[in-house]
């Protein structure tokens, strides 16, 4: 992707979050390849700004060697989720994410900008974000699907989420759903099996920055980091509202 400053490399985390090794080998990667410059974006992914025409192919080499993106394109390409930050690992939304991850190579061939969000914490964190295919606590605490646009979904058991939202993604493909581009904007019924009245848990407030339960949340100005904060930086969630996750301190940033 091109921007003024030069070529622009998006990078989507696996559930969200870099290891302290990754953030530092991204941020030498940004340095050496870019103009050291990073955003955040509101699908909760990293972009590298300003990488040259003949650095291009040097960052997306050491990027793979990372794995931070993957070999082959198609599944680089299905990789559009997104997951309530604040996940810990061994709860529903880590479980979920981690199977439908597993999974990809099932997921359809999808308009560009659509993607899952999990969203399987104590009351959704993600309601107000973009998505199309999404998984929700229920107001009665249990799981449900829900196609955007709808205001209710169907309850789904435990361990069967995943296998739902790949079937409602097959079914928008099959009832043409790609000349809406967007579940919202798909006028299609529901199939049965995905039409309910199970109404979605009232929405946590967003995280603000400050003091989370894992660390400490720092706002970015304009969702913009230097790469230089990156190189001794613990390990991060990403958020979609230009903020990060440290799981601990950033060193050299205010949390405000």
């Amino acid at each position: 992707m091109a921007a003024g400053d030069g070529l622009i490399v998006r990078v989507k985390p696996r559930l969200g979050r870099l290891s302290a090794d990754d953030l530092a080998a991204l941020g030498e990667a940004a340095i050496a390849h870019g103009n050291g410059l990073i955003d955040m974006t509101r699908r909760a992914n990293l972009q590298i700004r300003g990488v040259r025409d003949e650095s291009w192919r040097p960052l997306l080499d050491r990027l793979l060697d990372l794995g931070l993106v993957d070999r082959d394109a198609r599944r680089e390409g299905a990789r559009m989720m997104m997951v309530a930050p604040d996940w810990r690992e061994g709860d529903d939304s880590h479980r979920i994410a981690s199977q439908l991850l597993d999974r990809l190579d099932e997921i359809p061939q999808l308009p560009g900008k659509m993607g899952f969000v999990i969203d399987a914490g104590a009351a959704p964190l993600l309601s107000g974000e973009a998505g199309d295919f999404r998984i929700e606590r229920a107001r009665d605490g249990g799981l449900i699907l829900r196609a955007e646009g709808r205001g209710q979904g169907v309850p789904v058991d435990s361990g069967g989420e995943v296998d739902a939202l790949l079937a409602l993604a097959r079914w928008f493909v099959e009832s043409d759903g790609a000349r809406a581009g967007r579940m919202a904007r798909h006028d299609a019924p529901l199939p049965d099996w995905a039409t309910g009245r199970a109404e979605a848990a009232s929405p946590r407030p967003r995280l603000t920055p400050g003091a989370w339960d894992g660390g400490i949340a720092y706002g970015l100005p304009f969702g913009r980091i230097d790469a230089r904060h990156l190189l001794d930086a613990p390990a991060m969630r990403l958020t979609p509202w230009r903020m990060l996750l440290a799981e601990g301190q950033l060193p050299g940033l205010c949390a405000d």
